[in-house]
């Protein structure tokens, strides 16, 4: 991990912990949907123009060094000590072993209104953020959600109220490429449970018992036991058609975009689905099709009036490992869907979470 000195960009500017929104990132992790929600926020709101753009990660020590985050980002370990002078906590993701930051920062007793931009805020991105140990200590916090099915969860599992904005994205450059070149398809998901990277192995073992030569590509950083367990390990079928972590930029990610046809997510989560994820985004905007499991569509947690997705009209969509093998084998025109998912992005392009933040900086346009 590339690492700079704080003479290279402004450490650790204190006095700013009174005055602007501090962001948090509370998770061991810094891969998957926490991390490019928070490169698209920072950068859709020109917050990552700002000298001091740096995320905080609470550890053991304060580091007079910056750590790089990704998509042109810089993170900073900073002490539990230093929590409490964070006067605006902005936290972009957050898991139940980092309930000692929550505690420290519900310490403090100066928070308002959400709407003078003085409260903490903190964004919910699926109902595992969230337990019985942590809702009892969010009473002083302005929640925010990203799908309307989350929302309905924690409203109706916890009496909770949230806020609910569409995904910010920032529409960087793309590879164009001509839509009738495009081949093959891709994964760019985490390869974790919830995601069913298995179900694409299986389907990239029928595609190869029927000697397609087109399998699959897989991208992302994997969860160890999920490939144990479910993939065979590293020494199996799972290896074959691994194309390892991608680098966390915007061009790295288009330039595999930019020559496939099909982006397969095939995430199924508890208590959620219908909306959008950025992996979602990412291929909208790099003008691929979309292939989701029928299960994010339909069931019993989505109302269907606030489905993003209709199958066959913006996306294409599975129930198992042969149904995926067909559409690749198949390779459909892809165009009217890829035009009718491109309707989606404009409301997150100008998703306003500006209002959110207290700072000087000028609002993108």
């Amino acid at each position: 991990m590339n690492i700079m000195q704080y003479k290279d960009l402004e450490f650790l500017n204190e006095e700013s912990f009174n005055k602007e929104t501090q962001f948090l990132y509370l998770h061991k992790y810094l891969y998957g949907g926490g991390t490019t929600f928070a490169a698209h926020l920072l950068h859709q709101t020109g917050y990552s123009k700002k000298k001091h753009n740096n995320i905080f990660r609470v550890t053991k020590r304060t580091e007079s060094k910056l750590r790089e985050f990704g998509y042109g980002l810089h993170y900073q370990n900073i002490s539990i000590d230093l929590v409490n002078k964070i006067k605006f906590p902005f936290i972009i993701l957050f898991k139940e072993t980092h309930f000692n930051v929550l505690a420290r920062l519900n310490e403090r007793n100066d928070r308002s209104d959400i709407n003078n931009n003085s409260s903490g805020i903190l964004v919910i991105h699926d109902h595992r953020d969230i337990s019985d140990n942590v809702v009892p200590h969010l009473a002083n916090w302005n929640l925010v959600t990203i799908r309307r099915t989350v929302q309905n969860y924690l409203k109706n599992r916890y009496d909770l109220s949230s806020l609910f904005l569409y995904h910010p994205f920032y529409p960087y450059p793309v590879i164009t490429s001509n839509q009738s070149e495009r081949k093959g398809a891709v994964s760019i998901s985490r390869i974790s449970f919830e995601k069913n990277t298995d179900v694409i192995i299986k389907a990239n073992k029928i595609l190869q018992d029927q000697q397609h030569n087109q399998p699959i590509k897989l991208f992302g950083c994997p969860s160890r036991m999920y490939v144990h367990l479910y993939l065979g390990g590293y020494n199996g079928d799972f290896n074959r058609y691994y194309y390892g972590i991608f680098d966390k930029s915007f061009s790295a990610l288009s330039s595999i975009l930019a020559q496939s046809k099909f982006v397969v997510d095939l995430t199924v989560l508890k208590h959620d689905g219908g909306g959008t994820q950025y992996t979602f985004l990412e291929a909208i905007h790099n003008g691929c099709a979309l292939i989701l499991h029928r299960k994010w569509l339909e069931n019993e947690y989505v109302n269907p009036e606030y489905c993003d997705f209709k199958e066959g009209y913006n996306c294409l969509a599975v129930g198992n490992e042969n149904e995926l093998a067909e559409i690749i084998k198949k390779d459909p025109d892809t165009s009217k869907i890829v035009a009718n998912a491109r309707k989606l992005m404009d409301r997150h392009v100008k998703s306003d979470w500006s209002y959110l933040l207290k700072t000087d900086v000028p609002k993108v346009v």
